[in-house]
């Protein structure tokens, strides 16, 4: 098969899981609407004080929520013992960006429940510049979350270091993402650093993969 069929195969598998299991919105929705809903009764009552807060608590969600589904980057492979198979029989390249497609679509998600619910419950809407934000920070997080899920998948003992390895690597779009979408603050410098962090990740994250793999 051609590298761009492996990574159609690779999503639409990815797809068909998480049709089966409803993982995502199973484990991560109700999570997410249970750190919004806790942020707002820590920050309020005060709609002044929610809308200080709100863009803080939409990319804290998304960043915390990565390390959830890092976790199932590999881990269906693994625990059915097809994970040797299919990265044995899935160009690298093709399985990388399969996966990172699955994971971007799943943090995309997510970026979007949690702006909603912000927007509604802290009374907040985001300007034009957090679609920006989400877009490329979500890429971003999606190529490091790719990388490290694969990383720790291999050992029961590596699974608890997700969160030490995304929470700190992903700080660079937490910063942005909170920076663009709090109305008021000048994008244009924190849009060059939300796409240079999502370029970086992806670049590194490709050009390691391989190495991953044989972990």
């Amino acid at each position: 098969m051609s590298p761009s069929v492996q990574v159609l195969a690779v999503l639409r598998r990815e797809l068909d899981v998480e049709r089966a299991g409803r993982e995502v919105m199973v484990t991560t929705a109700p999570y997410v609407a249970a750190f919004v809903v806790l942020a707002g009764l820590a920050f309020g009552p005060a709609p002044s004080e929610l809308a200080r807060t709100a863009a803080g608590t939409v990319w804290l969600a998304v960043l915390v929520a990565a390390v959830t589904v890092g976790h199932s980057v590999a881990g269906v492979e693994i625990a059915e013992q097809s994970w040797d198979l299919l990265r044995g029989l899935v160009d690298p390249g093709a399985l990388f960006l399969g996966k990172l497609l699955a994971v971007w679509a799943a943090l995309g998600l997510t970026w979007l429940f949690a702006s909603a619910l912000v927007a509604v419950l802290f009374d907040a809407p985001p300007p034009g510049s957090a679609v920006w934000a989400g877009v490329c920070g979500t890429l971003g997080l999606a190529a490091l979350t790719t990388a490290l899920g694969v990383l720790v998948a291999s050992g029961a003992r590596r699974r608890g270091l997700l969160a030490a390895l995304v929470l700190p690597a992903g700080l660079p779009a937490l910063l942005a993402g909170t920076q663009l979408t709090t109305p008021g603050v000048p994008a244009l410098p924190w849009a060059v650093m939300m796409a240079t962090y999502a370029a970086v990740l992806l670049t590194v994250s490709w050009a390691v993969f391989p190495a991953l793999l044989e972990e």
